[in-house]
């Protein structure tokens, strides 16, 4: 059963179409985004089907998120969208990650569901389930390797700090994808990886996506961007 409003419906199922415009009055500056390409970033690991979706800095347990999925190594697209951006009193337009998508199945969406971690209870759905998202950042990332996967991450902010303010450059581990994007860590002991994303700073949330049978078919994190149908 499809929990969700109307427009919220019509809001996930845009993000990922190229030419379509989201949002409020057209003809008011800075109320709506235009999708404009959809493309693939990477694939990752997940031996163990359960994912987390989280920040990478947290320093308590990872939100592992309630379902599980087959295990594999699935592709993950971002949807780049133009946003108006009001600077030195003009309007101009800005691309931006409209939202991050893990596919687990070629297959239409039919429901849509705000996905809740292990042992959170269904009325937070109401409330605007998610994550605390320091720095505008959530991450994808296989359970069994999240130590090993946030180390670097965590090893960044103990190197910022100890460079204090004027030192060198602090950089750390991973890999950067389209053009700083993304970030990827791979842990090649448990063939895992982590994908690092963006999201409205402070919080973040993800959906769940089921085909027609139920399984899960995507999985969907809104990126940083002005328009959304909760604001």
């Amino acid at each position: 059963m499809d929990e969700v409003r109307p427009e919220t419906r019509e809001y996930l199922d845009g993000l990922f179409t190229p030419g379509l415009r989201i949002g409020g009055d057209p003809h008011t500056p800075y109320s709506w985004i235009e999708i404009t390409e959809v493309q693939e970033v990477t694939s990752i690991r997940l031996p163990s089907g359960r994912l987390v979706v989280d920040s990478p800095r947290i320093t308590g347990p990872a939100r592992e998120l309630a379902f599980r999925i087959p295990p594999g190594e699935y592709p993950v697209d971002v949807s780049w969208a133009n946003c108006p951006r009001l600077a030195d009193g003009y309007y101009t337009e800005h691309r931006e990650c409209a939202a991050t998508r893990l596919r687990v199945r070629d297959e239409p969406v039919v429901t849509w569901e705000l996905a809740l971690g292990v042992g959170e209870d269904p009325a937070l759905r109401a409330a605007g389930a998610g994550f605390e998202a320091e720095d505008a950042m959530g991450c994808f990332a296989d359970a069994t390797a999240w130590q090993t996967l946030t180390e670097p991450f965590r090893r960044y902010l103990t190197d910022v700090a100890a460079a204090g303010c004027g030192g060198p450059p602090v950089g750390r581990d991973t890999e950067d994808l389209c053009e700083g994007y993304f970030e990827l860590a791979r842990d090649e002991g448990h063939r895992a990886d982590l994908l690092t994303f963006g999201v409205p700073e402070g919080w973040g949330q993800v959906w769940e996506g089921r085909a027609r049978d139920g399984e899960i078919a995507v999985i969907v994190a809104p990126g940083p961007v002005p328009t959304s149908p909760w604001d």
